[in-house]
């Protein structure tokens, strides 16, 4: 509609949009503690939407001598994805400080006036939510959703050298033919760097 701008999706954030998302939540509450640690779950493991509000707090375990999350996906596949330190830490001051360290519950809740619902995982939209009202607080000009964030996983994987393989691993494809997608953003990223060159 003339007139009307709608932000595009982005395929992925850069590291700078990343950071700037990541400092929004104020941490100093419950639900910037439990948001942060969501953002940065997203980021750190690409879980998806789903796989993320179904996380148990029996999924998050140590295996040879490191910490890790066991996630079921799409067709009830299972993967195992090793958590950073931090965004274990994250996690841990988040459920320490919203009481509920029961293996069998899940680790993210809805917030309602009185604290977290216990009976109540945390929803889709709840995540749509809550990645939308941080990324236009950190002003940043495009549209940011929860593939975004697994996107931005995955491209950061590749920018590392992670081979394409063991990306399919982490991000629980079927076909590695659905992680190539992903070698596209490698792609504009490096032409883009190329773009930036100031010879003449």
């Amino acid at each position: 509609m003339e007139g009307i701008m709608k932000k595009k999706e982005s395929e992925f954030l850069t590291q700078e949009e990343a950071e700037a998302l990541l400092k929004q939540p104020d941490r100093r509450t419950l639900q910037g503690k439990r948001d942060y640690s969501i953002l940065l779950t997203m980021l750190t493991t690409g879980v998806r939407k789903a796989e993320l509000c179904n996380l148990k707090g029996k999924d998050i375990k140590t295996y040879r001598n490191q910490i890790v999350v066991d996630v079921t996906g799409k067709g009830k596949r299972h993967r195992r994805i090793g958590l950073k330190n931090d965004t274990y830490s994250a996690i841990k001051i988040y459920t320490k400080a919203q009481g509920n360290g029961s293996p069998d519950h899940s680790v993210y809740f809805t917030l309602g006036k009185h604290g977290p619902c216990a009976e109540q995982s945390l929803t889709h939209r709840a995540v749509d939510c809550l990645i939308a009202k941080y990324s236009a607080m950190a002003l940043l000009r495009k549209r940011v959703t929860p593939h975004v964030l697994r996107h931005t996983f995955a491209t950061a994987l590749l920018d590392a050298g992670v081979d394409l393989k063991t990306v399919q691993a982490l991000m629980g494809h079927s076909h590695i033919r659905t992680t190539e997608r992903y070698l596209h953003s490698n792609d504009d990223k490096k032409f883009e760097a190329v773009n930036r060159l100031k010879f003449e």
